[in-house]
């Protein structure tokens, strides 16, 4: 399937957290992959049951299809769902937090909402005016959910989406998108990387000199990247080099290489989610096959509510059955003492008088015609 954009974890308090930083959905369509929604929906059950779900937010946006569904899974989730921006919220990721119970906002953040927008390709006078109609739908749905979010008119959403309107943390509170402001977090870091604005070491995908002028004006540090090649070519003698992004940071925690090269830890961190998540699997299913019927209890715990190993499973199952034979055993060894039944002994069948009579009597005719015949011989 394609790289995941999101990253579920769970919280040592029995809460999940969904992590959403960068585009929504990648660089392939949601629309147009059906793996997709499937992995997201299957990785929010696999929570478990949780009663707070956290959406930790830092994107400039994506594919509208994604945030739509993925706003709707958490609206229709049993939990709480409260989204945090941790740094900006900008076009379809304001779709998400839209549908959440509650939005959080850094004071320093930046909300962001458009108009729609849509890659066309080659198209003739009848494609066109199909996306035209589509366009004016996915408009319609996103004005519909500003409202009911923000309790404003449609026409005062509209009037915000067609004029592209960024917003502080205060404001996009003031215009009902973000319930309350918080001061908790280490604030934002915005940057200009090559004309791209980064916030929180991640990429918005819009180019820097586009940012309204408060944007700009948080920017904490201007990194110029040139290729190794090309600085080494076009650099004039006698002058030093160009250094490249984080060449010269001095890396000695986790968020040190986090910021140096989110895209890598990114990676690390969904790959070794990805291993844990098919051990995971692996674990419960390899505990199913070994399981004994009449073992459900000591195996739901296993599987879930004190998780053990296959192997330690096993020997569990073992020792279960050992334990539960003996009790047997004794079980009935203790209602064979107490009915008596030790103290029956043999019984004799009874006599039947008349055929011990007549078995008598042919005994005693038959030796009284032996002695007859003997008299005869004589």
């Amino acid at each position: 399937m394609p790289k995941k954009f999101w990253q579920f974890r769970n919280q040592a308090d029995g809460s999940g957290e969904l992590l959403l930083y960068g585009s929504i959905a990648g660089e392939k369509s949601w629309y147009s992959d059906d793996v997709t929604p499937k992995q997201f929906a299957e990785d929010l059950a696999a929570l478990g049951t949780v009663s707070n779900i956290t959406v930790r937010i830092n994107s400039g946006g994506g594919d509208v299809f994604a945030a739509q569904t993925i706003g709707n899974l958490l609206e229709q989730h049993p939990a709480t769902v409260t989204a945090r921006i941790d740094g900006v919220c900008a076009s379809a990721a304001t779709v998400v937090t839209s549908h959440c119970n509650k939005v959080i906002a850094a004071n320093d953040s930046t909300y962001m909402v458009h108009p729609v927008s849509m890659y066309c390709g080659y198209a003739n006078e009848t494609d066109l005016q199909k996306y035209l109609e589509a366009l004016a739908t996915i408009k319609e749905n996103i004005i519909s959910l500003y409202a009911k979010k923000t309790g404003r008119t449609k026409d005062e959403v509209t009037a915000w989406m067609d004029a592209e309107s960024w917003w502080t943390g205060p404001q996009a509170k003031e215009n009902g998108f973000v319930d309350e402001l918080t001061d908790e977090e280490d604030g934002a870091t915005y940057e200009n990387r090559g004309g791209v604005l980064f916030v929180n070491s991640v990429s918005m995908g819009a180019e820097f000199d586009k940012a309204p002028e408060f944007v700009r004006n948080r920017v904490q540090r201007v990194v110029n990247i040139t290729p190794p090649a090309q600085a080494q070519d076009n650099q004039p003698a006698g002058q030093p080099e160009k250094q490249q992004e984080v060449q010269d940071m001095d890396i000695k925690t986790v968020d040190d290489l986090r910021k140096a090269y989110p895209a890598l830890v990114d990676q690390i961190e969904q790959a070794a989610a990805e291993a844990a998540t098919n051990a995971e699997r692996e674990r419960i299913k390899g505990i199913e096959d070994v399981a004994l019927p009449g073992s459900e209890e000591l195996t739901a715990e296993a599987k879930f509510t004190k998780p053990l190993s296959v192997s330690d499973f096993a020997v569990a199952l073992v020792k279960g059955a050992k334990t539960k034979g003996a009790a047997f055993l004794d079980a009935m060894r203790e209602d064979g003492e107490e009915s008596g039944a030790g103290d029956v002994g043999n019984t004799p069948a009874p006599e039947d008088k008349d055929a011990v009579s007549a078995a008598k009597a042919r005994a005693k005719a038959d030796a009284e015609a032996y002695l007859e015949s003997k008299k005869g011989r004589k």
